[in-house]
């Protein structure tokens, strides 16, 4: 498997953090600075940009570590960023009233940049990442999907059985991917990417009911 590696900050993927959720990150306090879009259901999040990146940088570790493509301390070195970055945020939400102030955003995405410049030298043997990568939509939701499934464990909320079970879902679609790529030239065809983002959305969805169930289930 080729190594997860991307950077993104702005692709919105469906997030539930839970009460118990406050220990979902690396660090053990979860993504927070998020908001419910007005006509969705109760427990439909988008995240900010910064608790998204979060998210994506957990998945794109945990990702490289299945891949063979980080070890274990390279691992924990990263998580440890990740949640060094995290209580950062924390801090400065409490500083600026319950939100980022607008240089305070500026300061956590340069660590958030730099630290996705790190996963992608690690994974790829100390080489410097391209400066501005094509990302998929595709390869993106895999990132997020991973980190989802890593947090919600973290958090209690997924048991080690129902997190293997999710990652092999998203392995079987990574695999897809990569033969519907394979039979197009190195891309998805629009045909292809859009039965890709069915099975994403459908994964996305069993993630939060697993993790999330429904009153009295």
């Amino acid at each position: 498997m080729s190594p997860v590696s991307l950077n993104t900050s702005t692709i919105h993927e469906s997030y539930a953090p839970t009460a118990s959720q406050m220990a979902s990150s690396p660090s053990g306090s979860a993504p927070s600075d998020s908001v419910q879009t007005v006509g969705e259901p109760a427990d439909s999040v988008h995240l900010s940009p910064a608790a998204l990146r979060e998210v994506a940088l957990t998945g794109r570790v945990a990702g490289n570590v299945a891949a063979g493509n980080l070890t274990s301390n390279q691992q924990q070195q990263l998580f440890g960023e990740i949640s060094s970055i995290q209580s950062q945020i924390t801090a400065d939400r409490q500083a600026d009233g319950g939100t980022l102030s607008s240089t305070d955003a500026q300061t956590i995405k340069q660590l958030q940049d730099q630290l996705s410049g790190t996963i992608y030298s690690d994974a790829h043997n100390g080489a410097a990442p391209p400066s501005d990568p094509y990302v998929p939509q595709a390869t993106t939701r895999e990132a997020l999907e991973a980190g989802r499934i890593v947090l919600n464990e973290k958090a209690g909320n997924l048991s080690s059985d129902q997190a293997q079970q999710l990652g092999s879902q998203l392995g079987t679609i990574q695999q897809q991917i990569a033969t519907d790529e394979q039979a197009n030239g190195g891309t998805l065809s629009p045909t292809a990417a859009q039965a890709i983002n069915q099975l994403q959305s459908q994964l996305s969805q069993q993630i939060q009911e697993t993790a999330r169930p429904a009153s009295g289930t």
